[in-house]
């Protein structure tokens, strides 16, 4: 009896193992595709995009922050308050943007810069962006990750 209940159960086993090795893809090519990667900017990011409120920046001046992401390019604008700073606005070309991309899994999008094509004067500004796009208190938003933590800095429509 016992004889009969171990070949038994390694048949079945056998028989399961085999089933789903031929159930699994043979490559990554077939498996499903967690990031997809853009040539120009994605359709949820276009447009200009600005922080509601001014945010600490330096000891007396605030800042307020404003994106605006154009099909092949992207631009920063800085407005100060406080202090005798000037606004001052950076812009990427599509030559210093290295790639951007949606990743399926987490829902983001992630803009990177072609570091090796920056001029001096805009790498300090030139960053690793990550963005969800969706609604924060019923407005369209786009809400920015932070690299150290995973606080959420959002954007609204202007």
């Amino acid at each position: 009896m016992k004889v009969k209940f171990l070949v038994a159960a390694v048949l079945s086993l056998g028989l399961a193992g085999a089933a789903t090795s031929f159930g699994q893809p043979v490559n990554a090519a077939a498996k499903a595709k967690r990031v997809t990667y853009y040539k120009t900017m994605p359709k949820a990011l276009r447009g200009t995009w600005q922080e509601k409120n001014y945010s600490k920046f330096k000891k007396g001046i605030k800042v307020r922050w404003t994106y605006s992401f154009k099909k092949n390019s992207y631009s920063m604008r800085m407005d100060f308050k406080g202090g005798h700073k000037k606004s001052k606005t950076i812009n990427f070309s599509k030559k210093e943007i290295g790639g951007m991309f949606y990743d399926h899994k987490y829902n983001r999008y992630s803009i990177y810069p072609e570091t090796p094509n920056l001029p001096k004067s805009k790498l300090p500004y030139a960053a690793f962006m990550t963005f969800t796009a969706g609604k924060h208190n019923g407005k369209q938003a786009l809400g920015q990750h932070g690299m150290a933590d995973d606080h959420l800095l959002y954007f609204y429509r202007k």
